[in-house]
């Protein structure tokens, strides 16, 4: 069951879908949040649908996933409630996996000056409350984010922000348990270079792992993400690392081997759009592969379809 429940939590991550600068541009967010989202890969099918608090904001999400048409026996619930300055509060995730029923909350906690101060989880199966703590320079930069257990025992994870120049970002991440002891166990440590464009998009990605070394380099259009909603950016700091303000094109992803650096793996994927005005109502992801001649197959992977 332990396990069935950080796999839900990671998934409720990825779903809920930063840099925090206050010389960003956020004025251009989404002006409608879609009422549905459908994203399908091979005989998967995972369809959100949204319920609207108004024209930005969902109050309710469920999610279902169906493989050959059949419904699977997990379904996910997330019910979202606002303050009065519109920003997120409260978001409550629940899940039915079977017979058996899975729920926990987050609340959301600001300063004076908007910005997000506290994020609390509270898991209500194990009665355990673990808070993330958000700490910002003079100028608005997000410089740490802190998750740990209300009792300090546990899993903690610490991601601290650098700002080599105005548009890259280097976030480094520390994940490790507190024993009862006080003893330190199981510390890994990750990294990310991150350059952005002026719109607050990912246009480069570098980091490593103890084997190869990875470059990921995105294009954008110049057309609206959905998801990139007012009330997301309020209540995610880091909201870049997830979230585009515009639709990616192209994706390029080089693999170098760390000991062989003339061994060398690379990746492309094309995105391909239908759009009703500034928003997109298709997208169709290719994995794209070049034969010795040097001409390009485009292999379909997943579908994405939008309504509003």
């Amino acid at each position: 069951m332990k396990k069935t429940i950080l796999a839900l939590m990671a998934t409720a991550a990825i779903v809920a879908c930063s840099k925090s600068d206050d010389k960003d541009d956020n004025s251009h967010t989404s002006g409608k949040f879609p009422t549905k989202i459908t994203q399908i890969t091979g005989t998967t099918r995972v369809e959100r649908t949204f319920e609207l608090q108004d024209a930005t904001r969902p109050k309710k999400e469920t999610q279902e996933t169906y493989t050959n048409g059949n419904s699977s026996v997990i379904k996910n619930v997330n019910l979202y409630e606002y303050d009065g300055e519109g920003r997120l509060s409260k978001k409550e995730f629940q899940a039915i996996v079977g017979n058996t029923g899975f729920s926990y909350y987050n609340t959301y906690h600001y300063k004076a000056d908007g910005k997000l101060e506290k994020e609390e989880m509270h898991l209500l199966i194990e009665g355990v409350v673990r808070s993330t703590n958000y700490e910002y320079r003079a100028d608005g930069k997000l410089i740490k984010k802190e998750s740990k257990p209300s009792n300090g025992i546990g899993i903690w994870e610490v991601s601290t922000y650098d700002y080599p120049t105005d548009n890259v970002v280097r976030v480094t991440a520390e994940k490790y348990t507190k024993e009862t002891s006080g003893d330190i166990v199981s510390k890994t440590t990750s990294w990310h270079t991150y350059t952005l464009d002026g719109k607050n998009n990912i246009v480069k990605d570098e980091y490593s792992d103890a084997t190869y070394r990875y470059v990921i380099v995105r294009d954008y259009n110049d057309k609206i993400n959905p998801e990139w909603a007012d009330f997301f950016i309020k209540s995610a700091p880091d909201y870049f690392v997830t979230t585009s303000r515009n639709n990616v094109t192209q994706e390029v992803i080089t693999k170098t081997e760390i000991n062989n650096p003339s061994k060398v793996v690379k990746e492309v994927r094309k995105y391909k759009y239908d759009h009703n005005g500034d928003y997109p109502i298709k997208r169709i992801t290719y994995l794209v592969s070049t034969d010795d001649k040097g001409v390009e197959t485009e292999t379909e992977e997943s579908r994405v379809e939008y309504s509003y």
